[in-house]
């Protein structure tokens, strides 16, 4: 297809190269919220558990650090260490390389090579879209895990 057939096929062009760095801008901003979603879920659930024993003992100075729910809650906490840390650690947020662009696409002309640019961008979106709705899926599972672990640490303190 020559340049002015893709032209005509696609007029839009100029003006949907407008959109490619905003919509990287935007994965990225939203990678990074829920990337410290987790991290503040993560402080929170350390804050928690470092409390709990302290608070349970100014309630009860007997209180049983052995109690099946004491215990549960701890590894209530374990578990959600290893699933937020996961979730970090997964995924990523994929950006445009200039050295691909250098190697790949300075050949095209600027029309080709915008109306290229707008393509990976969109499935370059897809992607980052995916990496951060699993993070959104594990800060959830997270926020869970965290409320049966403060649930377990409550029902501690109060039988005891």
């Amino acid at each position: 297809m020559s340049d002015e057939a893709a032209r005509s096929q696609w007029p839009g062009v100029d003006a949907g190269y407008a959109f490619v760095v905003p919509s990287y801008q935007m994965a990225a901003a939203r990678y990074e919220a829920a990337d410290n979603r987790l991290n503040t879920l993560l402080t929170l659930a350390s804050s928690l558990t470092l409390a709990a024993p302290v608070f349970g003992r100014a309630v009860d100075a007997a209180i049983s650090l052995s109690s099946g729910w004491f215990i549960l809650g701890i590894v209530l906490f374990f578990v959600s260490m290893a699933v937020g840390i996961a979730g970090r650690l997964r995924g990523g947020i994929v950006l445009p390389n200039p050295g691909i662009h250098y190697q790949k696409s300075l050949h095209h002309s600027e029309w080709a090579f915008k109306k290229n640019a707008i393509y990976f961008a969109g499935l370059h979106f897809d992607e980052n879209i995916r990496s951060i709705a699993a993070k959104g899926r594990t800060a959830t599972v997270l926020t869970i895990l965290m409320s049966s672990e403060l649930l377990s640490f409550v029902v501690w303190i109060a039988r005891s």
